[in-house]
Parts: structure tokens; C-alpha cells; sequence
């Protein structure tokens, strides 16, 4: 695979066109769904997959040029958030050892510092940043972040063409997958320890390109 570097000023304007979006397992009619939509003559840029991986650098089955986006499937700076957090814990003790009178108090924000940081540990990246990032509707991105949270896929094609959505919705259907109609152009973006690529058919390695993460 081919990491892809972000190019803000190539991106299309949000709010034309549709967006099919389908919700699939992953797997071979994942693959199947892909190869059919691109046959239909969706672009390149039109077509996006998002994925959740405990690996994010091994190579994906997918057409050559194919846009998709791999979710971390971990906690992210576990050791690092929790040295943190633990330090606060024993400096806020050590106030209260030396220093009663202010001890307490600060040892309280100290206790909440070190909280806030133990619940971010094991909060998982999800893909609600990238569907906020995009302006997805509110309702159906919730539906979409759930599904994909117990191990879907979420496919996204966009078309200025109406014909042709009547066809991505039979691939969508013959595939498994369940399958929403936007009235607006979605582009997903690598956001928050997401990272975007392109499918490379003789990718063996994963690729050695530097790395293009989104902001956040």
C-alpha cells in the first residue's frame, strides 16, 4: 500500500452530489463490494473504505488505487498517559506529607488531573472524529459509529450521477450490506491516529513512505 499525503486544496466541495454510504463485514464481500463499485466508474477519489486494524501498515486486498482509511483498533499511549497520571498521584501525596495545610487541596486537583488522564487511556479511537470532521448527519453517523465499533466497514461513494445509484445500492445489497443515500458529497478524511492510503496490488510490505496522518 501507498500512503497518501493530504492535499486540502484538491478537495471538492462539500455539498454536491451524493454520497451512498454502505455498512458491510469485512472480509471477501468487502473486496467484491469494492471491485463492483469501481467498475460502475466511480473515481478514485470517489470512493473511500474505512477500517479498523490492529496492524496499520499491513496491505489490504483491495483494486489498485483504491482511497481507504485504517482506525487504530488499540488504546494509544497507554505507558505514557499512565506514568503521567500516576505522578500526579504522588506529587499531590507528597503535598499532603509536607505541606498539610495546602496539602489536601492539592492533592484533590491533582486526583482529577490524574483521572481525566486515566479515562482518556481507555477510551478506543473510533471513527467519530472522522464522520464530525466531515459534517456526516448526526443520526446516521451514530448508527454507522456503532456498527463499526463491534468490527464493520464503512464503504463511502460519492457520484454527481443519479443513475448509478440505484446500481450502487443493488452492489450494496447483494453484498450484505446495509446502505444509507446522502444528499451531500462525503469525504472522509484521516483524523485522529487515522491514517489514509492507496492500495498498491504488488504491496508486500505495507510500504516505507512517511507517514501522512490527518490533523487531530
Amino acid at each position: 500500500m501507498t500512503q497518501e499525503k493530504g492535499a486540502p486544496n484538491q478537495r471538492r466541495q462539500q455539498g454536491s452530489g451524493y454520497t451512498v454510504v454502505g455498512v458491510i463485514d469485512d472480509g471477501a464481500e468487502l473486496n467484491r463490494a469494492v471491485r463492483e463499485i469501481q467498475g460502475l466508474g466511480v473515481g478514485r477519489d470517489d470512493l473511500t473504505v474505512i477500517l479498523k486494524r490492529k496492524e496499520q501498515d499491513g496491505p489490504e486486498p483491495f483494486p489498485d488505487g483504491t482511497r481507504y482509511i485504517v482506525v487504530p483498533d488499540d488504546s494509544r499511549g497507554l505507558g505514557v498517559v499512565i506514568g503521567f497520571a500516576i505522578a500526579f498521584i504522588v506529587i499531590g501525596l507528597f503535598f499532603i506529607i509536607t505541606t498539610p495545610a495546602i496539602g489536601i487541596p492539592t492533592f484533590m486537583v491533582f486526583a482529577s488531573l490524574a483521572a481525566i488522564l486515566f479515562a482518556g487511556v481507555f477510551s478506543r479511537v473510533g471513527v467519530e472524529p472522522i464522520m464530525t470532521e466531515m459534517g456526516a448527519p448526526r443520526e446516521e453517523a451514530s448508527s454507522w459509529n456503532e456498527e463499526f465499533e463491534v468490527g464493520r466497514v464503512l464503504v463511502f461513494a460519492n457520484t454527481t450521477d443519479r443513475t448509478i445509484l440505484r446500481p450502487l445500492r443493488e452492489i450494496l445489497q447483494r453484498t450484505g450490506a446495509t446502505y444509507y443515500l446522502v444528499n451531500k458529497r462525503l469525504e472522509p478524511r484521516a483524523v485522529h491516529q487515522a491514517t489514509l492510503y492507496r492500495a498498491r496490488s504488488n504491496d508486500q510490505t505495507g510500504g516505507a513512505e512517511t507517514p501522512a496522518r490527518g490533523r487531530g
